[in-house]
């Protein structure tokens, strides 16, 4: 577990702030849910949705990728950025959520 906090840290990961928003978004759901509801959360769709918006939003909107040196956005590495922030804040979420529910337990 200490090996997988320090790899977190040497890749920079845990700078994103998809992670954050995705532990934080756990934390919130261990708290107020029990395990089953969490399993319930994870089985509708609208948590996925919604983590597809807020990473549209902040993909989009604040973390362009440029070609090159120029002002000219590459959108389709925009998009595979926003695919991977999407990813990255629901796994985030997911795990995060699982953790804190065995710690509460």
């Amino acid at each position: 577990m200490i090996k997988g906090i320090i790899a977190l840290f040497a890749s920079g990961t845990i700078l994103n702030p998809m992670v954050w928003i995705g532990v934080l978004a756990g934390m919130f759901l261990s708290y107020r849910f029990g395990i089953e509801k969490i399993y319930g959360v994870f089985y509708d769709y609208n948590l996925y949705l919604i983590a597809c918006c807020v990473a549209f939003v902040y993909t989009f909107a604040f973390n362009h990728v440029y070609k090159g040196y120029s002002n000219v956005i590459d959108w389709l590495a925009t998009t595979r950025r926003f695919f991977w922030h999407w990813w990255m804040l629901v796994l985030s979420t997911v795990l995060s959520a699982l953790f804190f529910a065995t710690l509460i337990f």
